[in-house]
This record gives structure tokens, C-alpha cells and sequence, in this order.
């Protein structure tokens, strides 16, 4: 039987996922490689043609759209990243969409990576039903989408729900954003582990932390609950501003399971209003690595289905994938 699909891509400053999206979600060929954001400007945009001409050719197809979900706050109207990321050091306000569709010769839909995760989890996730959702990755860094009656919230920049750089953290550790006194730090597995070197533990990164804590280890286990009790926070702020009905917890450090999760559901109870709390459902994300991809792909099928709606043809179909 054979299928339309769109392509979806997940930039990082380390990786670049991909794959191919099905209009019901489901991922064909996924992979990752490394996207070189540390390297040089082009070394990103490099990675990411060879990943579409890969994908092009296992789908012996040309795909209905591609679909990029990049680190920093991307401009809904230009497609641009505004200002600077830590995730691409080389890039500062760089044309993305422009560039990316001058190397591939063909229109591409781009978006915020939290953005994307949080559209996939709320359409085709474990936030599926609910009205409005936030959903919070937690890995090296922490970051946030919002999703309202099924749209993504941007903000007038395209930088709306940055909770991780909210300027109300103990100021211990700086953050590479430049913010004072910035939340990450205090909340993110980075952030986690460059804490347990300062306490003498030895850890090769968060889940060393949270293994000790399981284990028993007291100092560890002072540093998760703090970690809990900081995320905590920042999502009770988001919560109170946009009051959803469900919270996806989802990134690396979420593989923790039930010691973060019950973690932050404390500090919820802590910090956020009781009328918001009612009814809150967190829950932890069921796409896992391949949310961004799946979101960056239904950002794709959107535009596709715009592009149809204003007259535009279907780009291409493809046999069985």
C-alpha cells in the first residue's frame, strides 16, 4: 500500500534526527547523526542535506514537505532564529528557512525544537484529547512548548515558554543565556551534574546522580529533590499563567521515571494554585527521542495541507516505506 509522507528533522547542537512522518504520526527510518553545531556555521546545514538526500532515496520519493524543528527562538513570519542559542554557537540571527531551502531547493515549514516536541506529544502523544498542554523537556538544558486548541503558542519572536530561563535561580551556576540569576542551572541535568562534581560526588552525568540517590546516597539525594523542587517551580508558573490540563514531562532526564516524577508532582502541589491543580494530569512523554522529528513532520503535513488548500500541488507521493 503505499503512502504519502513528510520528512521531519530535529536539529541539535551535538545531533540531528530524522526521519520520515506518516499523516498519522507513525516514523519510517528514523536515524540520528551528528550535526556538527559546534564546528562551524555550515557544518549543520551539511548534516542536514545529507539526511534528506538519505531519507530521498530509502523513500525513492520526493517527500509532501520537510519539516525542521532548531534550538533558540525561530521567528514565526521569517523562519529565522532570533539573536543567539548556545546550542549553535556559530549562528547569530541566521536566515535558517532561507538557508535551508536555498540547499534543498524546495519550501521547508521550521519551528522551535520544544515546540515541535510539545505539537507531537499533544496530537499524537501522551498529551492526545487535551485542550491545552505544556510540554517541559529536561536534558542538558530545559525546554518548554505550549500547545492551545491544538496550536502551538509563539509569542511575537517565536520565544514563547522559556521556563528555563527564568531569572529566579540561586545564582550558584551560571547559564550560558547570559540571564542573572537564570532557573536552568538549578533544574536541568547539566546543571545536576556540574552540582555533583562541586560536591566531591563522582557522576559522569545525571543518571549517575539519580542512581545514587536510589541507592541511598543522602548528598545525592538532597541534589535530586532540589532539582525536583526547582522544576517544579517553574512549571507551577507556567502552569498558573496558562492553566492546561496536562503537563508531558519528557528528555533525557525524565528517564529517571517515578524519582522525578514524583518529585515535580510535590513541588506542583507546593507552588502551583490548588483551582489550577484540579484536574492537572503530568505525565511523562510517550514519543521519547523521536517527538521532534514526529512534531518537525507535522509542522510539514500542515504547510502541505495549506499549500493544497491555496491551489498549490501535493509535492509527492511514494511507494511502501
Amino acid at each position: 500500500m503505499s503512502k504519502r509522507y513528510c520528512i521531519g528533522l530535529d536539529l541539535g547542537g551535538t545531533s540531528l534526527k530524522s526521519g520520515l512522518v506518516g499523516e498519522t504520526g507513525e516514523i519510517f527510518h528514523f536515524s540520528k547523526r551528528p550535526s556538527g553545531g559546534a564546528l562551524a556555521a555550515q557544518a549543520p546545514l551539511a548534516a542536514i542535506a545529507e539526511a534528506v538526500d538519505e531519507l530521498r532515496v530509502l523513500a525513492g520519493g520526493i517527500p509532501a514537505g520537510i519539516g525542521l524543528g532548531a534550538p533558540g527562538a525561530i521567528d514565526p513570519r521569517s523562519g529565522s532564529l532570533v539573536g543567539t542559542t548556545p546550542h549553535m554557537p556559530h549562528w547569530s540571527d541566521f536566515p535558517l528557512r532561507e538557508a535551508v531551502e536555498s540547499l534543498l531547493g524546495v519550501p521547508v515549514a521550521v519551528d522551535n525544537d520544544a515546540n515541535l516536541a510539545a505539537l507531537a506529544e499533544h496530537h499524537w502523544g501522551a498529551a492526545r484529547g487535551a485542550r491545552s498542554s505544556i510540554t517541559v523537556t529536561v536534558g542538558t538544558g530545559v525546554g518548554c512548548g505550549i500547545v492551545v486548541g491544538g496550536e502551538v503558542v509563539r509569542g511575537a519572536h517565536g520565544g514563547a515558554g522559556e521556563i528555563g530561563h527564568l531569572p529566579i535561580g540561586r545564582g550558584g551556576l551560571a547559564c550560558r543565556c547570559g540571564v542573572e540569576a537564570c532557573l536552568e542551572p538549578d533544574m536541568s541535568g547539566g546543571g545536576l551534574a556540574r552540582r555533583a562534581a562541586a560536591s566531591g560526588l563522582e557522576s559522569a552525568g545525571a543518571e549517575d546522580v539519580f542512581a545514587a540517590a536510589a541507592a541511598g546516597d543522602r548528598a545525592a539525594g538532597a541534589l535530586v529533590e532540589d532539582l525536583c523542587d526547582r522544576l517544579g517551580l517553574a512549571i507551577a508558573i507556567a502552569v498558573d499563567l496558562i492553566d492546561p490540563g496536562v503537563v508531558v514531562l519528557g528528555g533525557g532526564v525524565s528517564e529517571a521515571g517515578e524519582a522525578l516524577m514524583s518529585g515535580v508532582g510535590r513541588a506542583l502541589g507546593r507552588y502551583a494554585l490548588a483551582s489550577h491543580r484540579r484536574g492537572l494530569r503530568l505525565v511523562p512523554a510517550a514519543m521519547g527521542e523521536r517527538a521532534g522529528v514526529a512534531g518537525a513532520g507535522l509542522l510539514a503535513w500542515r504547510a502541505a495541507t495549506r499549500a493544497v488548500a491555496d491551489g498549490a500541488p501535493l509535492v509527492g507521493r511514494l511507494g511502501s516505506v
